[in-house]
């Protein structure tokens, strides 16, 4: 598959899935099968290796919220000092999300994520 095409993958999934989880919360079935595409594609634009993971970085400079979260999630178990930066800064967002964000850090911090990533 194309790095780039796998990109956008990402970037859409993480968009639908936190939309549907965040904003809508209508429908628990599809926000979690949109959870696990997120994550599926997260994992596997990791699973390239060093350009994967450049690719992560270059998304926590994007636009959409959901899209930082996911990127810094897949990459605290390589740039944990960076990622966290990134979620620190969405945790401090007015909204269910932030909460959401700062779970994940306690949790992270507490080593229940460690095989997770």
């Amino acid at each position: 598959m194309d790095i780039n095409n796998l990109v956008e993958k990402c970037i859409n999934s993480a968009i639908e899935y936190g939309f549907s989880a965040f904003e809508v919360v209508e429908n628990s079935r599809k926000t979690n099968r949109l959870y696990d595409k997120n994550f599926k594609n997260f994992k596997t634009l990791k699973g390239l290796g060093s350009e994967g993971i450049v690719e992560l970085e270059k998304l926590l400079d994007h636009s959409n919220d959901y899209v930082k979260y996911s990127s810094a999630t897949h990459l605290l178990s390589v740039k944990e000092e960076k990622a966290k930066e990134v979620l620190k800064q969405l945790g401090s967002k007015p909204q269910l999300f932030g909460f959401s964000v700062e779970m994940l850090i306690s949790e992270w911090d507490n080593g229940n994520l460690k095989d997770l990533v």
